[in-house]
């Protein structure tokens, strides 16, 4: 993981992290952000709140983003967006922060919440995935840009194929854990190889970096 990390520093003018609160996100944060408070550079943090989160998710973001706000470009998204609901076989899609259900609401939007005009190409009730995409090429600002993403092969083959690349014309430096998005942007995934394992070892051997607290009441 450092030695990955350490290649991509250093060779592009903008980084971004995606950072859910999970605990391969995490993972990952926390060895950019050490990456980046050494070489003095300032990395755009993204967070998608989707409203319906654990309070331990958010406390343990807030909680990464007082331990690195020197050193981060906080983007802590609340709009609408359309997600799958797993919780019902009559709505298979919901929308969180629905500005029309302000009512039934799960919680209030944090304080933190960034500025939703600043985001051009946000529309209402867009899809998760197609917000992800368009706003690495809207914080790349056309620079060349790595999106870090913590995502790991061994979940899905779905994220094994996303991730995995043997075209050399479609990575960065060659490095198959790189997707080249646009001529601009790639996305990082630097514990693509990770077994769940490995990450429960890291947050193990490195106690003193604060980690999400619902996997302790998950285990207990």
């Amino acid at each position: 993981l450092e030695v990955r990390v350490g290649k991509v520093f250093g060779k592009f003018e903008r980084y971004s992290i995606s950072f859910s609160g999970g605990k391969d996100s995490t993972v990952m944060t926390h060895r950019v952000m050490e990456e980046a408070i050494q070489r003095g550079v300032k990395v755009g943090l993204l967070i998608i709140d989707l409203e319906a989160q654990y309070k331990h998710t958010i406390d343990h973001i807030r909680e990464m983003v007082e331990k690195y706000r020197e050193n981060i470009d906080l983007h802590w998204f609340c709009g609408e967006l359309l997600l799958r609901n797993a919780v019902s076989d009559f709505q298979p899609k919901w929308v969180c922060w629905d500005n029309d259900n302000k009512d039934i609401w799960v919680r209030d939007k944090p304080k933190e919440e960034s500025d939703l005009n600043q985001y051009e190409f946000y529309v209402p009730k867009m899809e998760f995935e197609e917000f992800m995409v368009l706003f690495g090429k809207w914080y790349s600002q056309d620079k060349l840009t790595a999106g870090f993403i913590g995502i790991r092969a061994d979940e899905s083959l779905h994220r094994y194929r996303a991730i995995v690349s043997n075209k050399k014309d479609l990575t960065f430096d060659g490095h198959k854990w790189t997707t080249k998005l646009t001529k601009s942007l790639f996305n990082v995934y630097p514990i693509y190889d990770w077994r769940t394992e490995d990450v429960w070892v890291f947050h193990s051997q490195f106690k003193h970096l604060c980690h999400n607290k619902i996997y302790d009441m998950m285990t207990m």
